[in-house]
């Protein structure tokens, strides 16, 4: 009954290109917009490894979903 609803925090920048990084995807650049989303934009490199669920897997392992 004194459970209270607690505020989950943004996502950092950091943590952001971090998960990126360790999945081994080309970063080609990454902002943040005015209302705090995080943008990340990929290198379109045709060699790159398509690593789409292991990027979707590390971001449910940091519990950060889509913003």
């Amino acid at each position: 009954m004194g459970e209270t609803a607690r505020h989950r925090r943004r996502p950092t920048l950091s943590a952001a290109l971090k998960a990126a990084r360790q999945v081994g995807r080309p970063i080609k650049s990454a902002i943040i917009d005015a209302d705090g989303r995080i943008t990340i934009t990929f290198d379109s490199d045709p060699t790159a490894v398509d690593a789409s669920d292991d990027w979707d897997r590390k971001l449910e392992e940091l519990s950060r979903g889509k913003n």
